[in-house]
Formats: structure tokens, sequence, C-alpha cells
């Protein structure tokens, strides 16, 4: 199936990809973390997806969407943490957009590039709205577990990427890092 023909069906995909994002988003919040500030961050997931299948834009719209909805269902749209999340994702967007072009990074390469942009850029913010630079003595602890989280958002991507493919018909999306043939060797 020719998926540039199909709009309609591309929307919904996406649509469901930022459902998808929102509540892994939600589900997160629930769960117990061994650091109160820490998530793992398998949201991000369904935007690298949509960033791999179809690009910048969608991805971005993904991206938004999810932290939209998120706040929406844990009633904190327009807070503060609204916008730390907004911040960091757009960041992360960014960051991955650019990344994911590069063929050797693969989706744990790139989802990890993302992860660090995310909490970079919170930490920015976060320093910015409490007017302190102490924030920034968080960066080795949440370094790492960024990094890690970042790897195992990857590999849900590429899982979320190979479902797309396989059993929805995509086709690989064009150039660089997107091109990779089977998700699989990206991981």
């Amino acid at each position: 199936m020719q998926w540039d023909a199909e709009p309609t069906a591309r929307a919904a995909h996406m649509g469901f990809l930022i459902a998808l994002a929102g509540a892994l988003q939600v589900l997160e919040l629930l769960l117990p973390t061994p650091v109160p500030w820490a998530r793992l961050g398998l949201a991000n997931a369904p935007v690298l997806a949509a960033l791999a299948l179809w690009g910048p834009g969608p991805g971005l719209w993904v991206g938004v969407g999810k932290v939209i909805v998120g706040a929406l269902f844990t009633g904190r749209f327009l807070t503060p943490g609204f916008f730390l999340s907004a911040g960091g994702t757009l960041a992360a967007v960014a960051v991955m957009a650019a990344a994911v072009r590069v063929p050797m990074l693969g989706f744990v390469g790139v989802s990890a590039l993302g992860a660090e942009a995310h909490l970079l850029t919170q930490l920015a913010l976060a320093s910015a709205l409490l007017r302190t630079p102490a924030v920034w003595a968080l960066v080795p602890l949440a370094g790492t577990l960024a990094l890690a989280s970042g790897v195992v958002t990857g590999w849900v991507t590429a899982g979320i990427v190979r479902v797309a493919q396989e059993d929805l018909g995509y086709p690989p999306a064009t150039g660089g890092n997107r091109a990779t043939s089977s998700p699989s060797a990206r991981t």
C-alpha cells in the first residue's frame, strides 16, 4: 500500500501513536521509581517511530500530542511540569530528527541522544525557573539514567517500527538512518 496516497490511514496511525505516547506518559507517572524525578521515557518511543517512519513534521506532532495528552490526563496542563516536559520534548525531537539521518546510530543511539537532550533542556529550564544553578548537580546521575532509558526506548522503538513495516505495510522511509531495512539491525 502506498502511504503517501493514503493520508487518512497515516493520520489514523499518527493519532494512534499520539494516544500511545500519552498513555505511556501517564502510566510512567503512576509507576514507582527509585529517584522521584526519574522516568523511563517509553513515551518517546512513538515519537521516534514517527520520526523514523514519516520524518520531522509528524514526529513533532506526535511529540507535542504526547505532552498535551499526558498533561491533560494528569492534571498538569500549563503547570511548570508541563513546560518542562514540553521543552524537553521539543529538544529531544530536534536532536532525534537530526540524528536519525546518521545510519550508524540506530534507534538506540538516536534515542539515547534524544534522552540526553531532553534531560539537559529540562535542567536548563528548571535552573532558570528556580533561579539557581544547583540543579546542574544532578547531571552525573540523571545523565546516566537518561542514557539507560534511551537504550530501552530505542529497543521499544525498533519493535514499533517493525510492526508498522511488517504488519501495517509501511515501507522503510527514505534517507539516512530511516532507510535501514531491518529495525533490529539498528539496535
